[in-house]
């Protein structure tokens, strides 16, 4: 058994101090052992400071029991005080836990945006961060992946999870210990069959652990590995916030770096650094490529332009100007460029992942680049402050009588750049 902290709500008052004044206690609730003792924990906070509960369950509908399953869940919360709502999953059939996972962020992060809360509670705990350290292991992950998981991290999916963020306050308490508790206070809770099927390979390593444990492996001492990996994740983090000062992104969506600043920075803080930038740039969930494979990009200006990541880099005056890929955007042989649809108003619309839009009229969302031939001259002259590549992405609305309303010049209150202050935001590199 894994030894846990002296005091064991410790993190419960960390994760507290991240609420605003006013944010109810919102969290994914599944009936199992783990969410069902964060709940309790959190329903007496809430009764404590005030606050609301509520219990979001996820129906992926995936499983035949699965709807009983969901309403065993809601009926447990509401009778424990709490909020409760079923959150189904009406998209297409779920195969697999990549697109199982996805699915529920994304049903759990606008339920959060329409309880009014920024944070989202999760009940992984000490257990579930050692299986998931010899999970990323086997796979061959960096020091950085090894870090696992933080307290306090960025929301799981993009751009659904925008400006939200995760709060795991039993990360230092183990799952065994969790189950006594609920036992001495009488509760059940639901036992998923799929936490023993080994057709799943975390529910292989768990039992590996398990006849390990039984061997004399001492489980305590690796979650103390895993703190080290992320003091070491840590010390990467204030390095890569050193080198964001030489980074500046613009307004119109593109990011300049002082290329002399980044000479001598570390392989690792340096791939990292371009990573953030241009996940920033692209508003891409995930960079394709990382590590090694960017810094020798990298390394290879000023010889040429080049694109990675979706994004175009440019060297230029011992500066690097990085844009949005134009083509990625505007379309390029044998594929169209973007277009949404603005059915209505007074909702924000995201397009190309990176710019959320509130406009005012209806009409079709397009790349400029591929309606420059409908501007008026004033728009144009108005552009030439901006470069090329960049211009051609810009989001534009053209409206139902065909006029064209160019947002980063005409009306700037209606266009927030999500992915910009994404990369310019610091925080844990352990999600």
């Amino acid at each position: 058994m894994l030894v846990v902290a002296r005091n064991p709500d410790i993190l419960l008052e960390k994760c507290e101090k991240h609420l605003s004044a006013n944010e109810p206690l919102v969290v994914g609730f599944s009936g199992g052992g783990d969410s069902l003792a964060l709940l309790v924990k959190l329903l007496q906070l809430g009764k404590n400071t005030g606050r609301a509960v509520h219990a979001l369950i996820v129906n992926h509908r995936i499983k035949e029991q699965a709807d009983v399953e969901a309403c065993q869940a809601l009926l447990q919360a509401q009778e424990l005080g709490a909020k409760a709502q079923i959150l189904n999953w009406n998209g297409a059939k779920l195969v697999g836990h990549a697109q199982a996972r996805t699915a529920r962020y994304t049903l759990l992060a606008a339920a959060c945006r329409k309880l009014g809360s920024r944070h989202l509670w999760l009940a992984h705990t000490a257990s579930d961060q050692i299986e998931t350290f010899w999970l990323r292991l086997k796979a061959g992950s960096t020091a950085r992946g090894l870090a696992v998981m933080g307290y306090d991290a960025p929301f799981p999916v993009w751009p659904q999870g925008y400006d939200l963020r995760v709060l795991r306050p039993l990360l230092d308490q183990c799952r065994e210990q969790l189950r006594d508790d609920l036992l001495v206070q009488n509760l059940c809770w639901i036992e998923d069959a799929a936490n023993s099927d080994r057709q799943y390979e975390r529910v292989r390593i768990r039992q590996s652990l398990a006849e390990l444990q039984v061997a004399g492996l001492q489980t305590e001492l690796v979650n103390v590995g895993i703190g080290q990996f992320q003091k070491l994740a840590e010390i990467e983090q204030s390095q890569v916030e050193e080198l964001l000062s030489c980074v500046v992104f613009d307004k119109f969506g593109f990011a300049v770096i002082d290329n002399k600043k980044l000479q001598k920075a570390d392989e690792t803080v340096l791939a990292r650094l371009l990573e953030k930038i241009m996940l920033g740039v692209s508003g891409r969930s995930r960079a394709k490529h990382s590590g090694r494979t960017l810094v020798a990009t990298w390394r290879k200006l000023p010889e040429q332009d080049c694109t990675i990541n979706g994004c175009l880099l440019q060297f230029t005056k011992n500066k690097v100007r990085i844009f949005r890929d134009p083509g990625a955007v505007c379309g390029r042989a044998g594929k169209s460029g973007l277009s949404v649809e603005v059915s209505s108003v007074g909702q924000s619309v995201l397009f190309d992942n990176k710019w959320l839009i509130a406009p005012t009229e209806t009409g079709t969302l397009l790349p400029l680049g591929n309606c420059l031939d409908r501007l008026t001259s004033g728009q144009i002259e108005e552009l030439q402050q901006v470069p090329y590549p960049a211009r051609a992405t810009l989001p534009v609305l053209q409206t139902k009588s065909g006029k064209i309303i160019v947002f980063a010049t005409e009306a700037p209150q209606q266009i927030t750049p999500i992915a910009a202050i994404r990369g310019i935001e610091t925080g844990t590199l352990f999600a």
